[in-house]
């Protein structure tokens, strides 16, 4: 193996790295995976086929990179090749060749070669491509994870939205079933509707073409709509509309996402309160004549005990005391009309709901 004098490649993809390195010269073997060594996290070496097949079966699951030389006696590095492939399609695996057969090289790019090192392999170009190797791996990896989060978030927000999808004449594409539900439409009737027809989607900011043209435009547009389901009711939902890009910039969709707002609630809660305070007026109204009506007990019964008191004044003690069931025969009138309008008053809010 010959050496440069430069450093080309980044060590901190090979130093989380384990390879499996294979190779049949012992001096090469040694001398290399002696420099692999001080760059990997692990090396695991191999000389001949059934111990490299061995030492892969026993760490296929820790193994990142495989490098490994081709030239066998009797074709024996495509039996490396087969094993590894039949259980591992993708981990990545260069070889290394003196060309000295056209055929090996041939019969191995078959199975999904990363690349391919000429001997004497130079050190620096191949740490480079494999930390180039190790770095996409990584990439892979993350991007794996990002897009597994990113459908953990779209399924978060598919339970929690409201959600439909227009192509660019805004035309509906899909819907989740949160939108199915609370429109009563099926999806095979909102493929192909326009999100302004029959009033399904109407701003109740905005009208509906200024949207689109701010769409177009690549912007978002955020805002309450009133949108209407398929028996004619209205509901209320608080919507975020905004274009979906290609990487070139072009608009490829939109998408809105929506989320059920109070104003309908208000409203009910509006009508609820009202009750309620009525309520509350008939409650005062009735605890202000039972005071009343205790009050003239009372006074019925000290006016009974001047009675006994004072015989003389018998006959203007008890007209006082007619006169004052009569007022409490009054309020009592009173307070049955009250409670009959209140009634009416029911009836009439309940039929009006």
């Amino acid at each position: 193996m010959s050496h440069a004098n430069t450093c080309s490649f980044d060590k901190n993809y090979l130093s989380n790295a384990t390879i499996l390195f294979i190779e049949n010269n012992d001096k090469i073997r040694f001398e290399t995976s002696e420099i692999f060594s001080a760059l990997f996290k692990n090396v695991l070496v191999a000389k001949e086929v059934d111990e490299a097949i061995r030492v892969y079966l026993e760490n296929r699951t820790n193994i990142d990179i495989i490098l490994t030389d081709v030239d066998f006696a009797n074709y024996k590095a495509i039996e490396i090749l087969t094993q590894i492939r039949s259980l591992d399609w993708d981990v990545p695996i260069l070889i290394t060749t003196s060309f000295s057969d056209m055929n090996i090289l041939v019969r191995a790019i078959k199975f999904n070669l990363t690349n391919y090192i000429v001997k004497p392999i130079q050190l620096n170009t191949t740490l480079k491509i494999m930390s180039e190797v190790m770095k996409r791996k990584q990439q892979k990896k993350e991007l794996a994870a990002k897009n597994n989060e990113l459908r953990q978030f779209m399924a978060i927000l598919d339970s929690c939205n409201i959600i439909c999808e227009m192509d660019l004449d805004f035309k509906i594409t899909s819907a989740n079933d949160a939108f199915l539900i609370n429109s009563e439409f099926g999806l095979d009737e909102l493929i192909g509707m326009k999100f302004n027809d029959n009033q399904i989607f109407k701003s109740s900011e905005m009208a509906d073409t200024k949207i689109m043209e701010m769409l177009k435009k690549g912007k978002t547009w955020v805002g309450l709509s009133k949108k209407l389901t398929k028996q004619g009711t209205n509901y209320y939902t608080h919507s975020t509309i905004l274009p979906i890009f290609f990487n070139d910039g072009r608009i490829k969709k939109y998408i809105e996402f929506s989320t059920l707002i109070s104003k309908y609630e208000n409203e009910v809660l509006s009508l609820r309160k009202h009750i309620y305070l009525l309520k509350s007026e008939n409650l005062k109204t009735n605890t202000k004549l039972k005071n009343e009506k205790e009050y003239y007990s009372e006074l019925a019964v000290k006016l009974q005990e001047q009675v006994d008191e004072n015989v003389n004044n018998a006959q203007k003690i008890l007209f006082e005391l007619y006169e004052l069931k009569k007022q409490n025969k009054e309020l009592k009138e009173k307070l049955k009309i009250q409670e009959s309008r209140f009634e009416e008053f029911q009836a009439t809010m309940l039929s009006g709901a």
